[in-house]
């Protein structure tokens, strides 16, 4: 496993699982990991912080408002995932908490990696049957993971 910055996450292998989920899918899926709250941003929860990132990153602005982002605070032990409109008419807080648990768990085990992919891999199982690919479907966000240090 290659560890990018100080934060042990195989970029590579998320990003395959962003594709994937992207082959099946017309939804949009981003991957923001901070090594740190900002000092300026202390005192957000992990959604607050989550839909920040959404904005800043103009997530906002896919066709279908489908966009979903995984955010993970490392040191401050955050984690959230949003969608946009589109999706949360199908998928409620109760549905993307579950999906936070289960990275959780695996972040206990030091299996960083793995929990964001398995938790991409949950959601790619959800937005097919909503969100199934179109034939003129086009990445509309980058699948580069982002991390922050």
């Amino acid at each position: 496993m290659k560890f990018f910055s100080r934060i042990p996450v195989d970029k590579k292998q998320i990003e395959a699982a962003i594709a994937r989920l992207e082959s099946r899918s017309s939804a949009e899926l981003r991957v923001y990991i901070e090594r740190k709250l900002p000092k300026t941003e202390k005192g957000l929860s992990a959604i607050e912080r989550a839909l920040q990132i959404f904005g800043e990153l103009d997530m906002h602005q896919t066709a279908e408002k489908n966009a979903v982002l995984i955010y993970v605070g490392y040191k401050n032990h955050l984690c959230a995932i949003i969608g946009d409109k589109g999706i949360h008419q199908f998928v409620d807080d109760a549905y993307w908490q579950k999906q936070c648990n289960l990275m959780i768990a695996r972040f206990k085990e030091k299996a960083y990696t793995q929990g964001i992919v398995e938790a991409i891999e949950h959601i790619t199982d959800t937005l097919k049957t909503h969100f199934p690919i179109q034939v003129d479907d086009r990445n509309e966000l980058p699948n580069e993971v982002i991390i922050h240090d």
